[in-house]
């Protein structure tokens, strides 16, 4: 039973002052911190109002504190009224020396207030000149990774525009920025600016690509060149690229992070870009590459002893092992990740691999225990505030009802997901709703709404260029024709599909797309086509070793045969598929197999022909 929100304590204070934006921003600043136990971090937060200010960092402090980290406040310098005007009284002139002195052996989080002031006592208010705090921070930002400082400056507009101009290292150096601004807009306009604010990326801001890379250009340009600045902007582009889902262009950043790290011998920056290395390779399907960057970061994390980074890396495994569909070896390697989570008091982290095994649970059929992980997994997210998350797991909770029948209830939660994507802005996960809602409208036989959704997640999938689920959505639209009989318009779709799927070598995605290619000779009585696109997909999934699948496989295959009158050879292929499911336990598919079984048996002994076919297994979707 999935857990409501009701039935839990929420941890964020002043719940009036904090809007579900805030709450998301608040859940990934301390995600950041609570993985930056080796590295530090340094956020920007730009916020007009005291009130609020302290809503954040009361939660982030009940927040860290689950995870042992404390908060310490230094204040830079404080603004003082006089009948002559502001000044500006300096408390702490050198905040990185100051930092490296007082930062305890234990984890903390400083949030830095003042540094405005401190800016505008060192440059008379005049903003043209260089402040000598910025050069401050611009030539030592390195200690902050070096003594893995994690920092929290509070600025203004004015301060966030200087910086990007006079210490613009120190400002790309950052983990991220997050917006907390008030809407001070007259009443008839403040819903269309609060739209504006929610509809914000959360996880990084807006603006952080393309300033990026306009700084690497500026960084190229340089002589000598600073090979250490260029690397952490290139591993910063590619992680973004990965975000965006672009990934072709996140594998050459990345790439060319990795040989100027290698370069420079630093060991932990290597890890870090073989990481995410293993996240753009497994977004394109590319699971050997994946596996073998993330192997090795493995390595370097277990020789590091770095628990925060193995419990990543363990949740990383997992999906790519989910992926083959080795669905037991992917619950071994998400439970040490929990393991290992549990014990951090990761809880962003928790809710992840929970929502994770939920989805392996799902695959096997087992929806209690499924549903009863993405509880846990929900009520994380939602005490946390974490929108984006609760979003995709209502929509995986919509695909345990829709796998029980329930569709109605399905459709209710996916709407729920669609809601907070659209005000969130979340077009990537927004597209993948709006793919399973055109399951929902399928699976009730409304072809024409199926088919509206499934364009509208098209549309969305191409805008952001996004190919490999592109691939899932040109095949699920090949569905729809080939539903309607309309078999021209299927093969076209589904060619589309398995272009991108050859170009990105997704085996797993090529291997169902070669079935279904089959399944369209098949329908049109060109059996000899059938086959050979139906055994391309067999030598697929027999290398993955993707047992669910090759059950599917071999029935058809078996069907085949049958139809062509070589009862035999149709008999050897469906004793294959019952070899499979024999050692699982009764099932009804197993049942069904071998109905099959004795039905041909006895055509077998009576030596005929059947007149009609048996038709084939289901088309296997993506």
């Amino acid at each position: 039973m999935s857990t409501s929100l009701s039935e839990f304590k929420p941890i964020l204070p002043q719940p009036s002052l904090l809007s579900s934006a805030d709450k998301e921003r608040v859940a990934e600043i301390a995600a950041t911190v609570g993985a930056a136990h080796e590295h530090g971090c340094i956020y920007f937060g730009i916020c007009n109002n005291r009130l609020k200010i302290g809503a954040v960092e009361e939660a982030l402090e009940r927040s860290l504190a689950a995870k042992g980290i404390a908060i310490s406040r230094v204040a830079l310098a404080e603004r003082c009224e006089s009948e002559a005007g502001p000044q500006y009284r300096v408390q702490i002139s050198d905040p990185v020396t100051y930092l490296s002195d007082h930062a305890q052996p234990e984890r903390e989080l400083f949030f830095i207030h003042g540094l405005p002031e401190l800016i505008r006592a060192q440059t008379d208010g005049d903003y043209s000149k260089v402040a000598p705090v910025s050069q401050l921070l611009n030539y030592r930002r390195e200690l902050f990774h070096d003594r893995a400082l994690c920092a929290f400056f509070w600025l203004d507009p004015e301060t966030v525009a200087y910086l990007m101009q006079k210490a613009r290292d120190f400002w790309s150096f950052r983990s991220g920025t997050a917006y907390f601004l008030e809407v001070e807009e007259a009443p008839e306009n403040r819903a269309v600016g609060a739209l504006r604010e929610e509809s914000e990326a959360t996880t990084r801001w807006a603006g952080d690509l393309e300033e990026k890379l306009s700084l690497l250009a500026a960084y190229r340009r340089k002589s000598p060149a600073d090979d250490n600045a260029i690397g952490n902007l290139l591993l910063d582009i590619g992680r973004l690229y990965v975000e965006r889902h672009e990934s072709e262009k996140a594998l050459d950043a990345l790439h060319e992070a990795l040989m100027t790290f290698e370069r420079l011998g630093l060991k932990e920056r290597v890890r870090d870009t073989k990481g995410w290395l293993a996240s753009a390779f497994k977004d394109v399907g590319r699971l050997d590459k994946a596996e073998g960057y993330l192997l090795e970061a493995i390595e370097f994390d277990e020789r590091s002893r770095s628990q925060q980074n193995l419990g990543a890396d363990y949740g990383t495994l997992s999906q790519i092992y989910r992926a083959r569909g080795h669905l037991q070896e992917a619950e071994k390697w998400l439970r040490k990740a929990i393991e290992i989570d549990e014990g951090l008091a990761n809880e962003p982290n928790l809710a992840t691999h929970y929502n994770n095994l939920s989805v392996i649970y799902h695959g096997r059929g087992r929806l209690q225990e499924a549903e009863k992980w993405l509880g846990k997994a929900i009520g994380i997210d939602e005490r946390l505030g974490s929108e984006s998350n609760v979003a995709a797991e209502y929509s995986n909770l919509s695909q345990i009802y829709k796998a029980r029948g329930q569709l109605e209830e399905a459709e209710k939660w996916l709407r729920k997901a669609i809601e907070i994507d659209e005000r969130l802005g979340d077009e990537a996960n927004l597209a993948i709703d709006c793919n399973n809602i055109s399951q929902i409208y399928k699976a009730r036989g409304q072809l024409e709404g199926a088919e509206k959704w499934l364009r509208k997640a098209i549309e969305i999938g191409e805008g952001l260029g996004d190919e490999p689920s592109l691939a899932i959505r040109y095949n699920n639209l090949s569905q729809i024709y080939d539903a309607r009989g309309q078999l021209e318009g299927a093969e076209k779709w589904l060619h589309k599909a398995i272009e991108i799927a050859e170009r990105l070598a997704d085996e797993p995605k090529l291997a169902t797309l070669y079935s279904n290619q089959s399944q369209i000779y098949d329908a049109r009585g060109q059996l000899e086509e059938a086959e050979k696109w139906l055994r391309k997909a067999i030598e697929i999934d027999e290398s993955l070793r993707d047992e669910p699948k090759l059950t599917i496989l071999y029935n058809n295959l078996s069907q085949i045969y049958r139809a062509r009158g070589q009862l035999e050879e149709a008999e050897k292929w469906l004793r294959k598929a019952i070899s499979i499911m024999e050692p699982k336990g009764p099932s009804a598919i197993l049942e069904g197999l071998k109905r099959n079984l004795e039905t041909l048996s006895r055509e077998r002994q009576l030596q005929t022909v059947p007149k009609s076919k048996i038709p084939n297994g289901p088309t296997k979707g993506l």
